[in-house]
């Protein structure tokens, strides 16, 4: 008896979330990504910039109204790289046009504001 709850307790341990996302996505700060400033490339394309979002909630289709209302923070950009602070608090980070993003390196403190100063839409 002892055998199979031992079995039945046991499993696979889930993957850490991971350091960089390969491209467009909705990723979820926590579970798919770990929070920390991120950096992409960026769009080279001067008619289409990369745009993303840090989300407090992923809508869900039961939610109706404006979806701006889950962005925390976001940004339409044709500037290159791309750097963006994900926090722990926020849920999500959704990407378009971006190119694939990597966790860079915190910056030493500025002694002012946290981190190396403002990241993104930062505020």
């Amino acid at each position: 008896m002892a055998s199979t709850a031992t079995l039945l307790a046991s499993g696979t341990a889930a993957a850490a979330p991971a350091k960089s996302m390969p491209g467009d996505g909705l990723y979820r700060v926590g579970v798919d990504i770990t929070p920390g400033i991120y950096q992409a490339a960026g769009s080279t394309d001067p008619v289409h910039a990369c745009f993303w979002e840090r989300l407090w909630k992923i809508p869900g289709p039961k939610d109706h109204g404006d979806p701006n209302q889950y962005i925390i923070a976001s940004d339409l950009t044709h500037q290159t790289p791309v750097r963006v602070m994900i926090k722990s608090t926020d849920v999500a980070f959704k990407a378009t046009g971006c190119g694939g993003w990597v966790m860079a390196p915190t910056p030493p403190s500025t002694g002012s504001y946290g981190p190396g100063g403002l990241f993104g839409s930062e505020y």
